[in-house]
């Protein structure tokens, strides 16, 4: 080992040392504590991280230990760590009071492994864009890919500390300036909210169908307000954006009170151009990608089919009762997204197995061309739900990504299926192997399609459990 040049075998090995220095940095100095990063600490060391990666780059080619930081050898033991510390968040119920495990977000293992990633997303980054290689359309999409990811990653991170999120209950004909945190602290917001009417439409059997409350807001301009608060529609004003949270349950439609969230997060607009760079990023992904006409047809006749019979397989799209938090313009393509996605790797698992079969026969055979470029448009749809569903989820619940169970999953599937494609572009990978990292990827997929309903982490806990 450490004889030049470096293969994964070290990049494992400095992913297993940052899993210990976690270890001991969680025995020694407990639980990563996020708020200390609060601005302007945030805004020092966004600042430093981004000098630290700049400065790796530049040394780059006196240092080879920073040059492998760049190479798919790094990044390939680095997935594979977050895809496993990340499955661990999965599998247990992740609560306040609990082990190391039950508090993934805080555990100093998981946390490092993160920022190694983040860092090799910052350094392949300008890598490629000082090292440019062949196709226009192709390194565009590379950069906008890999600076998306490297910006939400990093702005979501250490913006985190600085969202604010409170609770106000306001009963009809009254108004309130105050809210409460969850820390129970109470916050006098900079404006004024009156209920002037709470609005609750039901379903026959008397299940809510939409719940809104028709408000007054003064704002610190003095200006006054009119507006409607629904479910996915919320209103912002001086920079805090109101969500209709919910109303007195026991009254049910005659409810007389209404609950808000509210939420301020400064950093928004820079994890927005993240994902805006991502969803542009895998739009030129689509359009770069070859495919031949011959395999297209029956791949197409098949992902057809599967919309087809989504209607049926699925019920919650046949549903006409759908709860408040699913009526968003954000459900059909998410859904959708996501069904393309998982028929494209259904088919990718069945040339998979079928060419590892073949390859006890034939230890010379290859990985089929079209299995690449099946992977490749799969994960490009996986990446529009997961935006989506990104996109989605602010509107209805004030936050993008929250680590919800099935959030969870997506990120490992996600992550999973970015293994093989490194893996792929490797000059000597191992066809079999390759196939194998693909057939535990569908595996992992179906946990996250359907899987997690069973998994004693997720009751009760999953905003994505709805009662039809």
């Amino acid at each position: 080992m450490w004889t030049k040049p470096w293969t994964m075998k070290e990049g494992f090995l400095i992913g297993g040392c940052l899993v210990v220095a976690g270890l001991i940095l969680e025995m020694s100095v407990g639980p990563m504590v996020w708020k200390v990063l609060a601005w302007p600490i945030n805004g020092i060391v966004l600042v430093c991280f981004l000098a630290m990666i700049a400065l790796l780059f530049l040394t780059r080619k006196k240092v080879y230990a920073f040059r492998f930081i760049g190479t798919y050898h790094a990044a390939i033991p680095a997935l594979i760590y977050a895809v496993a510390l990340t499955i661990i968040m999965g599998l247990t119920r992740q609560e306040p009071d609990g082990t190391w495990l039950n508090q993934m977000l805080t555990f100093w293992p998981f946390v490092l492994i993160y920022v190694y990633v983040t860092i090799i997303l910052g350094f392949v980054t300008l890598k490629r864009l000082f090292e440019w290689s062949n196709g226009y359309i192709r390194n565009i999409a590379f950069l906008l890919n890999h600076l998306g990811i490297f910006l939400v990653f990093l702005t979501a991170t250490l913006g985190n500390a600085d969202i604010q999120r409170v609770k106000m209950m306001i009963a009809v004909g009254e108004s309130e300036w105050q809210a409460s945190a969850s820390d129970g602290l109470i916050k006098e917001m900079p404006f004024t909210i009156k209920l002037k009417r709470f609005i609750m439409e039901t379903y026959d059997d008397g299940s809510p169908k939409r719940f809104a409350s028709d408000i007054q807001i003064l704002a610190s301009s003095g200006k006054h307000i009119e507006t409607v608060i629904d479910v996915n529609k919320p209103y912002e004003v001086d920079g805090w954006k109101i969500y209709q949270y919910g109303y007195d349950t026991q009254m049910g439609a005659d409810s007389q009170m209404s609950v808000f969230e509210l939420v301020r997060d400064p950093w928004l607009p820079f994890v927005y151009a993240g994902i805006y760079m991502m969803l542009s990023g895998a739009v030129l992904l689509v359009v770069y990608t070859r495919w031949r006409f011959k395999r297209l047809l029956p791949i197409g006749m098949f992902v057809a089919v599967s919309l087809g019979c989504v209607t049926y397989l699925i019920p919650i799209i046949r549903s006409t009762q759908l709860v408040p938090a699913l009526q968003s313009p954000w459900f059909t393509p998410h859904i959708l997204a996501y069904i393309i996605c998982y028929s494209l790797m259904g088919v990718a698992a069945i040339i998979a197995i079928y060419t590892l079969i073949r390859s006890l026969i034939n230890p010379q055979i290859s990985v089929p061309s079209v299995l690449d470029n099946l992977v490749y448009i799969g994960l490009i749809f996986m990446t529009f739900g997961m935006i989506f569903g990104a996109f989605w989820a602010k509107e209805a619940w004030g936050t993008y990504w929250s680590w919800d169970p099935k959030e969870t999953w997506a990120a490992i599937t996600w992550f999973a299926y970015l293994v093989y494609i490194h893996y792929r572009h490797l000059p000597h990978h191992q066809v079999r192997l390759s196939l194998w990292i693909l057939i535990l990827s569908f595996v992992l997929l179906q946990m996250c399609w359907w899987g997690i309903n069973y998994l004693p982490s997720a009751q009760q806990t999953s905003v994505h459990t709805y009662n039809m």
